[in-house]
């Protein structure tokens, strides 16, 4: 029985080791140089999924989504948010059964007063999607979840990116 609680033990303890070394660690709050900042979202509406994943990841972060541009610490732009469905194969009946899923979105972040802080980038992620034919109300669930997926991994890789790029120290300008 001590054995066994000893074996236990040394099994956790070995896997604190572990994950510890492989550079995990829990999403924690904003940096520092971010705290204090809400955002405000251009170009998209409030309960569009994209919007509402990025408010929700910013909120658990200790932030919050402004009702006005004037009262954020940044604004980002979204010029575009675009969702496409293009068939790349074809099965024997030559009917599209293989398709490329993509979301891309373009957007730059700057002060309420216009000065960039983040100049245009975009985010593209894509996504193959296998049709088999034979069960189309379930095809087209799978292929809207994917397509939520995207833009929920679109809006975690969107704040990663702004809280990188504000967390850093301004560049001197020599």
């Amino acid at each position: 029985m001590a054995k066994r609680s000893l074996t236990r033990a040394g099994v956790s303890v070995a896997l604190a080791v572990m994950l510890s070394a492989c550079g995990f660690h829990l999403r924690g709050t904003l940096p520092p140089t971010m705290a204090a900042k809400s955002f405000y979202i251009e170009g998209l509406g409030r309960g569009d999924l994209f919007v509402r994943e990025f408010s929700n990841i910013l909120s658990y972060s200790g932030g919050s989504l402004a009702a006005a541009p004037s009262q954020a610490g940044a604004v980002i732009h979204i010029v575009q948010a675009r969702q496409e469905r293009r068939p790349i194969g074809l099965s024997k009946a030559g009917r599209a059964n293989l398709y490329d899923l993509s979301y891309r979105v373009v957007y730059e972040v700057t002060t309420p007063q216009g000065e960039i802080l983040l100049p245009r980038q975009e985010i593209d992620l894509k996504r193959d999607y296998f049709n088999d034919q034979t069960s189309p109300l379930s095809q087209t669930y799978e292929e809207h979840q994917i397509q939520q997926e995207m833009q929920r991994e679109a809006a975690q890789l969107l704040f990663r990116r702004v809280a990188y790029a504000l967390s850093r120290p301004p560049e001197s300008k020599s």
